[in-house]
C-alpha cells in the first residue's frame, strides 16, 4: 500500500495485540497533550503500513471521523518509518498478526451490541491457535473444564457449546471466548 495523506487511517494496521482498546474519549485535540509522544506509523516488509505506537490516538480519530486520512494528524505529530528504519523483531512480538483499524474496530462493535455479557447463560472461556488447522477452546465452569479442539476455530467454538449445554442441561448458552493468540495470519492490503 503506498502511503501519502489522502491514506485512510481506517487502512493501517493496529500495532497492539490481538484486543482492540480505546482508553481515550472525546475529540482528537493536539493541543491537549503537547507532551505525547508522536504517532509512528512504521512500513512492515510486505509493504502494509502499521501504527506502532499511537494506537489510542489514532483509535480516537476514526471514533469520531471513520473517513480519517492521514491528513487529519498534524505533521508534527507524525513519524513515519520505511522498512528498515525500525526493529521488525519488536513489532513480532508486539503483534505478529496485525489487522487494520477498520476490521479490529468493526469486530468490537458488532461483539458488542450482539452479546449480553450479564446474562446466566452466558459462560466465559478461552481460545488458542495451536497451528494453521488446529484451533483449541476450553472452558471451566462449576469446578469442572470442557475442552475441545478442530480445525476451524468456529468448528471448535460449537462442539464446546454443544458439551456445556449438554453438561448444564440448557437448551441455550452465550460462550465469549477470549483468545490466546492471534486468530488470523496478517492478511496484506495490497
Amino acid at each position: 500500500m503506498k502511503l501519502n495523506q489522502s491514506t485512510r487511517l481506517a487502512n493501517l494496521m493496529y500495532g497492539h495485540g490481538d484486543k482492540y482498546m480505546q482508553s481515550l474519549s472525546g475529540k482528537f485535540e493536539p493541543g491537549k497533550f503537547p507532551d505525547a509522544p508522536v504517532i509512528q506509523v512504521c512500513e512492515l516488509k510486505c509493504g502494509c503500513w502499521v501504527v506502532a505506537d499511537g494506537n489510542n490516538r489514532v483509535g480516537l480519530i476514526l471514533k469520531n471521523n471513520p473517513s480519517a486520512t492521514l491528513e487529519d494528524i498534524p505533521r508534527n505529530m507524525l513519524s513515519i518509518y520505511k522498512y528498515g528504519g525500525w526493529d521488525d523483531d519488536t513489532m513480532k512480538w508486539w503483534n505478529s498478526e496485525p489487522r487494520t483499524f477498520g476490521e479490529v474496530m468493526l469486530a468490537r462493535k458488532l461483539k458488542s451490541k450482539t452479546l449480553d455479557t450479564h446474562g446466566k447463560n452466558v459462560i466465559h472461556g478461552v481460545i488458542e491457535r495451536i497451528s494453521l488447522r488446529q484451533f483449541n477452546v476450553a472452558a471451566f465452569v462449576a469446578g469442572k473444564s470442557y475442552i475441545a479442539s478442530a480445525s476451524k476455530a468456529v468448528d471448535a467454538e460449537r462442539l464446546l457449546e454443544a458439551q456445556l449445554k449438554k453438561a448444564g442441561r440448557r437448551k441455550s448458552i452465550t460462550l465469549i471466548l477470549r483468545p490466546l493468540t492471534p486468530m488470523e495470519s496478517h492478511r496484506c492490503q495490497r
